[in-house]
């Protein structure tokens, strides 16, 4: 909680946070945990301010970029990287010629932002990869045919109709006719519990892909 940043821009990122909108990454015990949004960019907790035109954004211009698996962004997205470089074309064209460190930066950014989101494509093609080959089991499946069961109650029937003693006299016979019936039912629930595993097994792929993330229809209409 230390490291949360002031009013009003704590509750805006602990909304974020509540909501799985961003990952938190913990670092050292002296270091501000990294926020990983959705979009690619990557912040320090404590440096993220927030405002309706500019959402999230680090408190200034980072002097040092972080290298290697993480990069410090200055903003959670792209677009947020972009508006900068075209907002300095417009309002402060002479930094292209004094401050390209900054604008290089910007450019960086966007880059390694997609990067991060690529990563998450990737999961997303690995995902429907063993979806679909879960699908296809299921697809291909055959429901046990009825048909033995049917012909066992109808001669069983038969049996009935054309002698109520049947029982004394052909108990074998009916026994048999009735495990031709048991039998189908027997194939049928076996075959639904291999289609719920893969079902689950489907399942699982999804939680595992959604992980943390909040994807709630209310979430969703606001993609």
């Amino acid at each position: 909680m230390k490291w949360l940043p002031p009013s009003p821009h704590r509750e805006a990122i602990l909304d974020f946070i509540t909501r799985a909108r961003c990952t938190v990454i913990e670092r050292g015990e002296n270091e501000s945990p990294l926020i990983q949004f959705e979009d690619g960019g990557l912040m320090e907790l404590d440096k993220i301010r927030y405002d309706p035109d500019q959402a999230f954004h680090h408190a200034e211009q980072p002097d040092v970029r972080m290298r290697g698996e993480y990069r410090a962004t200055q903003y959670s997205d792209v677009c947020g990287a972009i508006d900068e470089l075209k907002r300095v074309f417009a309002e402060e064209p002479h930094r292209i010629a004094q401050d390209r460190d900054h604008l290089d930066s910007l450019l960086e950014d966007a880059l390694y932002a997609m990067r991060r989101m690529g990563l998450r494509h990737q999961a997303y093609f690995e995902f429907g990869q063993k979806v679909a080959r879960l699908a296809q089991q299921v697809l291909e499946m055959a429901e046990p045919s009825m048909e033995p069961a049917a012909q066992g109650a109808e001669e069983l029937r038969r049996l009935w109709d054309a002698d109520v003693e049947c029982a004394q006299t052909q108990l074998e016979r009916l026994n048999k006719l009735a495990e031709q019936i048991r039998d189908v039912g027997s194939q049928k629930e076996n075959r639904l519990r291999q289609q719920k595993e893969l079902a689950i097994q489907i399942y699982q792929a999804y939680e595992a892909i959604k992980g943390e993330r909040n994807w709630s229809e209310e979430e969703a209409q606001t993609e």
